[in-house]
This record gives structure tokens, sequence and C-alpha cells, in this order.
């Protein structure tokens, strides 16, 4: 049966990286919010860190929408669970416009918007030009007609007349409105480092910085001319049984699923906490800079981050570490993404200094000065592991400053094959030894249900172990 919604929306997107979305987006989730909106937040792929400042400003989740790790329908269906209920849904795209993984845009933010069917928002940094900002709005009109570019917002103007001739410029030859110009700005609140924008879990004062961009975006934007074009959205027509399909339907046996969470351990999609919990498990989050023994659980699952901020904390919090260690060799289950592998390697060597991390794998972590892998990555299930069958292959995202030297396993120990991306090695990722596995790949569960499936049947398989044990103690 079809079934038609009604959801306000727009994207917001630019001509490249680094020309203030985030800012601005922020900024509208919070000035929206402020007028007693319920907004919903979206971040076009596979980003936590603009992710987590989206949610923060909006109160809400932020939820990832990428075409390339699940499929449209995947996509379709997700958008509007999550915007059910809210008054306007704002998305912010990722990179340039256009830019995707080949010459014809494949996957980028324009292909999002037509989706979404979604009026798209243009934001353009002025800086060192006047004119010229018309001919690259229509020059983005022309490239696709069918894309719904519905206003223009110009960025780091230089003042009055510099505004002036940008804004008749732009819809005079354009046809598109100008809704805001944001003057040039010295604000320092928002530091960033080499994936881009700090994460707010490190930042001293995230809330200033949200009410800062809020008054920005409340002396520069036509929030009610905004409003007007998200309202102007057409409707969504779609299947009224469609159903979110990243999550399990079947229920497993309660367990419990330790997370990770500090300022060490931070990137998790909110999708792949929900795979969990929709399938029974009650999540307990975990914080391994605290000197604790590690709770007793069922599985551990540890996302990606910045240990190597948290280096020395982590080294010295000796208690949490040996009782991870030694959980680990008495069969807990453990899934490692990215920071998580650093975490669980021997050292964590930054420039000339080295810092014992839990050491359940025999090599060690070194943290460059590039990218050592950064990307979408494709990997191949070779070998018999705690968590997937083998010949599952699995598609995710990399992105990673560090890399593993000094290891004493050979290729047995791998438990997956690259065949796009970099991985560990360039060919080989998913080191595992007993029932823990780390890996460079941060796969999402709307597009990997078998990864939710996988860590569940770990989960449950050593509960039941655990309490035969037990009984056989008492006996």
């Amino acid at each position: 049966m079809m079934k038609s919604f009604k959801m306000p929306r727009i994207v917001f997107g630019a001509l490249k990286g680094g020309s203030g979305k985030t800012l601005i987006s922020v900024g509208v989730v919070a000035a929206l919010r402020k007028r007693g909106l319920k907004v919903a937040v979206f971040k076009k792929g596979p980003d936590y860190i603009d992710a987590g400042w989206l949610g923060l400003a909006g109160g809400v989740d932020c939820h990832n929408l990428d075409a390339y790790l699940f499929s449209e329908t995947t996509i379709l269906d997700s958008f509007v669970s999550r915007s059910s209920g809210y008054d306007i849904s704002i998305i912010e795209g990722n990179r340039g416009l256009f830019d995707g993984v080949d010459a014809a845009g494949t996957f980028g933010t324009a292909e999002l918007a037509k989706l979404l069917k979604a009026p798209l928002l243009l934001i353009i940094d002025s800086t060192k030009m006047t004119r010229t900002a018309a001919a690259l709005t229509l020059g983005c009109k022309t490239l696709d007609p069918e894309l719904l570019l519905e206003g223009v917002i110009i960025n780091r103007v230089a003042g009055q007349r510099h505004c002036r001739i940008l804004t008749e410029s732009i819809e005079n030859l354009c046809s598109v409105p100008v809704v805001g110009s944001i003057n040039k700005l010295g604000l320092q609140s928002f530091p960033q480092r080499h994936l881009g924008l700090l994460p707010l879990h490190e930042h001293p004062e995230a809330m200033r910085f949200i009410e800062q961009a809020l008054e920005i975006v409340e002396n520069s934007v036509d929030i009610e001319r905004l409003l007007r074009i998200a309202n102007h959205s057409s409707d969504f027509t779609l299947m009224s049984d469609s159903k979110d399909q990243g999550h399990l339907s079947q229920k497993h046996e309660s367990v419990v699923v330790g997370v990770l969470k500090d300022s060490a351990f931070q990137f998790y999609y909110p999708e792949n906490l929900e795979a969990l919990t929709a399938t029974g498990a009650r999540l307990q989050e975990i914080n391994s800079l605290e000197p604790r023994v590690l709770p007793e659980i069922d599985a551990l699952y540890i996302g990606g981050g910045f240990p190597e901020t948290n280096a020395e904390r982590l080294a010295d919090n000796f208690t949490f570490r040996d009782s991870l260690r030694k959980a680990v060799e008495n069969g807990l289950p453990i899934y490692a993404e990215c920071g998580g592998l650093m975490y669980l390697s021997r050292n964590l060597q930054i420039d000339e200094n080295n810092y014992p991390m839990v050491g359940i794998f025999e090599m060690d972590s070194v943290l460059a000065m590039r990218p050592q892998g950064h990307g979408y990555i494709h990997v191949k299930t070779v070998r018999e592991n705690p968590f997937y069958p083998v010949g599952t292959s699995l598609v995710g995202h990399e992105f990673h400053y560090s890399y593993v030297a000094n290891i004493c396993a050979d290729s047995s120990n791998f438990a997956f094959e690259v065949t796009r991306g970099h991985g560990i090695d360039g060919r080989h990722d998913g080191v595992f030894r007993k029932n823990a596995l780390a890996t460079y790949a941060h796969v999402h569960a709307l597009g990997e249900p078998l990864w939710a499936k996988g860590i569940l049947d770990m989960a449950k398989k050593y509960k039941r172990q655990r309490t035969v044990a037990y009984k056989q103690k008492i006996i």
C-alpha cells in the first residue's frame, strides 16, 4: 500500500569542503530549535564528527545517509522513519556538491538531494570574488537541471558593498534568491584537526560554539524564507509498511554489550547501536579512562576515536587494561574498529614516545603525519573468525593516520582480504585472536546487518558458556 508523507526538508551543499557547511548547518538547526521546532538532523556520508555537532545542536541523534554504504531504498526508509514526527529535516552534505566516487559524481551530495527530492541551499565561499559567484551558481544549475537549487548563502563576505554586488549578481543572473550573507569571522571556538573538525567530546566549550553559530545565523540568514523553501518540498510516496533495513527482525535472548564511550572512543553510528538494542541487547557504556575493572558483560564494542589524544591516560590505566586483557583470555567477544584496533595493540607510538596499550595483538600502532587509509573500503572474509562467515563481503569506510608495525603474526591471523582500500597493510585487515577482532574498517549496520548479528550471536554464546561454567562451579 502506498502512502504519502509530508516532510519539510533542506539539504545544505557547497562548492568544496571547508566552505562553512557545518557552521551554517549547526546554526540553522539551533535557530529552528529556538523557534520551538522539532528538527531531525542528517549527515551525508560516513561522517562522525560533523554528525556529532549537528546532533548536539538539535538535541537528537544525527543519522547518516550514504548511498555507497547502503541502498537507496534503505536511505529513503531511514530518512522517512527518522523524520516522522519532526517539523523539519536538515541534511548537511559533504565535500563539493557534485563530488562523488567517479567523474559522474556518483553518490555525491547532489545525487542525495535528488533522491530525497529536497530543495538545496548552496553555500558559496565568496572570498576574493564578486560576479564569479553567479557563474558558479549558474554552473551548478546548468550542470544538473534536475537539482532543486532553491537558494544561496554567501559566506565570508567582506562588507556591505561586497554583499550587494554578490547578491545582485546571483539573483539577477541566476534567478536564485540569496537567503543569507555571513561576514568573515574570527571564530576560534571551533578548532580543527587532521580529520577536520574537532570532536565535540574534546571541545571545552561545545555549547558556547552552538550559541555562537546560532547568533551568526540569526543575524545573517533569513530563517523565515528558509522555512518557506523547506515547506515547499514535495511529498514522499512510499510503501507504508517499509521498514528499516538495518534492524534485524528476529529477537535474541537478552545480553549485555559493553560500549567504550569516553573522550578517547566516541565514533559510533547511532544506527549501529540501535541495531544491537533492536535485537535484544542492553548497552552498557564504559569509560576506558577510569581506573576500574571491566564490568561483567557478554560482549564489547570499541569504536573509533582519537586514542592518541588520551594516550598517556590510557597507558596509565593499568587496572582497566589488565582486566580487559584477562577478559579476552577468558573468551570475551570484542569487536574493535580503528581507534579500538590501536587500543588493543601492544604499543601506541607517537613521535618518539611509546605508550603501552592493552596488548591483545602482537603488533604496534604508529601515528603518522599523513593519512594511511582514507575512503571506502571493501573486504572479503577469507578465514574463520568470531563474527563473520567465510566468504562474506563487507563494504565500509576507513580514515586513519595510524599504521601497524612490528606485527608478529602471519597472514593466517587476518580475517579479511582487502579488495579496495588499505586496511592494515594494503592487502589484509581484520586481525583476530580468540574472540577478539580488530579492523580499520567502519561498517554501517544499515548496509551490513551481519555486523549486529555476529556480535549478538557471540554474546549469546559467551553468556551461555559462562552460565554453564558457573553452574559447574556450584556443583
